[in-house]
């Protein structure tokens, strides 16, 4: 094999099973707690999926113990039909790129690349890490070592270092997190780019849902330890499973007000502040105190008087960013909610106007579970 056929081989994708995956930390003297409560996730051959959660979620926990880095309390991990759950984290045929970057300091960049690759006596072994090097727009880093760079070169090279293994598994804990804004576009579209192109399956690590959403063919959205919804950036943002998943989900964030649900003849309404709005809801009771959900691009206001099917409100602030606006209202009985507006439109503080938004886009929650009702 060339060199430069080397630089351009491809990855067997293989999938990536987790079975009532658990991990339960454990001293003398201190309550037990449990980091991952029995997650069960299966990635298909080449796929991108990103664990999305807050910090102390479980995400990187999960990720390393997939890579071995983390004892397994219970629960079964498999890469294709290999069980790997007990190997040493050598044997396991993963690429990993670490938040903290993990770097040889007496090393340069072009070698911190080549070091595994020449360990495992890769053949073209400079060529492979040339090309990821121009991939990454990284040529102008390769002779010098990690005290001359900044977080965001090292965690560029951190990257790299995993992508140049050429792994069927990638493993990737907030890989773009130090990026400067331009950079981070930048990188995040080569590295969508470099995935399609070598079949790396990958999980990706992250907390920033923009990254989640651009990057991921499926997103597992986790809180305390637990997978709270996983599917296409498109079910989990127009079909949250629940309070946690709407909230965490979309920018601006969701709103989410208190109203009861009302049958109105053959409508199904919800009271907001003394108006109504029609729903698509169907298996709940009449009267049922419910948490209405209402993301900021869906909903509309009007000038004026409110009419049929609208919520009188008035405006508390407004701020246009050019490409649209963004409107504070208050409804009676106090709550807020933020609109998104069309960028030819402008309000002042106190204008009367109605709130509107598509029944099919007005989301409910059960107000003790914060389970979505339908």
């Amino acid at each position: 094999m060339t060199a430069t056929q080397t630089a351009n081989r491809t990855a067997v994708a293989q999938s990536l099973t987790l079975d009532n995956l658990v991990k339960t930390y454990s001293s003398r003297g201190r309550e037990e707690f449990k980091a991952v409560k029995g997650i069960d996730l299966s990635i298909e051959p080449g796929e991108l999926v990103a664990l999305l959660g807050p910090s102390g979620c479980g995400k990187t926990t999960t990720l390393r113990m997939i890579a071995g880095l983390e004892t397994v309390t219970s629960g079964q991990i498999r890469i294709g039909d290999r069980t790997i759950t007990d190997l040493p984290p050598g044997k396991r045929e993963v690429g990993v790129g670490f938040e903290s970057y993990a770097l040889y300091p007496p090393l340069s960049i072009r070698e911190n690349l080549a070091y595994g690759l020449k360990a495992r006596k890769v053949k073209g072994a400079g060529a492979l890490v040339d090309s990821i090097a121009q991939r990454l727009e990284m040529q102008d880093l390769m002779d010098l070592r990690p005290a001359g760079l900044s977080s965001g070169q090292k965690q560029r090279v951190a990257l790299a270092r995993a992508l140049v293994r050429n792994p069927p598994v990638l493993l990737l804990d907030e890989p773009l997190s130090h990026l400067d804004a331009s950079a981070r576009q930048r990188v995040r579209r080569e590295l969508k780019m470099l995935q399609r192109e070598f079949g790396y399956t990958t999980i990706v690590v992250t907390h920033d849902q923009v990254e989640a959403l651009s990057l991921a063919d499926r997103l597992a959205v986790m809180d305390g330890g637990v997978i709270q919804q996983f599917g296409t950036p498109d079910e989990v943002f127009d079909d949250p499973a629940n309070l946690f998943v709407a909230g965490f989900v979309g920018e601006p964030q969701i709103n989410v007000v208190d109203g009861v649900l009302r049958r109105d003849g053959d409508d199904t309404v919800v009271e907001i502040g003394g108006g109504t709005l029609k729903v698509d809801v169907l298996g709940v009771a009449d009267g049922t105190e419910v948490k209405i959900g209402i993301r900021p691009q869906d909903a509309s206001i009007v000038s004026g008087v409110a009419g049929p099917g609208q919520i009188s409100a008035s405006v508390e602030y407004f701020e246009h960013l050019m490409e649209f606006g963004q409107a504070k209202i208050s409804v009676a009985g106090g709550a807020s909610l933020l609109i998104q507006t069309p960028a030819r439109d402008h309000y002042r503080p106190h204008d009367r106007c109605a709130l509107t938004a598509p029944a099919s886009r007005i989301y409910l929650f059960d107000r003790e579970s914060g389970l979505r009702l339908r």
